[in-house]
């Protein structure tokens, strides 16, 4: 299954954001996820993480690892290609 979490600072937190987003991408994902790519963006998110997990489960408790740092508000969604609908 593919995941897309987006990323935002919360208040105060990060002075730097982009190269806390290059650590992000260091974290070590659980046995089974796969992290795919880690963007910086352009508007109402600072960042992105595109990964894939076995479960819902799995991707859950990646995104704690990611987040434990409470800098970043998160909202995780499942994703399907297009082609498999």
């Amino acid at each position: 299954m593919q995941f897309l979490t987006l990323m935002k600072v919360l208040p105060g937190k990060v002075a730097d954001q982009p190269s806390f987003l290059i650590k992000v991408k260091s974290v070590k994902p659980p046995e089974g996820v796969r992290i795919n790519g880690v963007f910086f963006l352009l508007g109402r998110y600072d960042g992105a993480v595109l990964f894939e997990a076995p479960d819902f489960k799995m991707a859950k408790d990646f995104v704690i690892r990611i987040a434990s740092p409470a800098v970043y508000k998160v909202e995780t969604l499942g994703a399907i290609s297009a082609e498999e609908l």
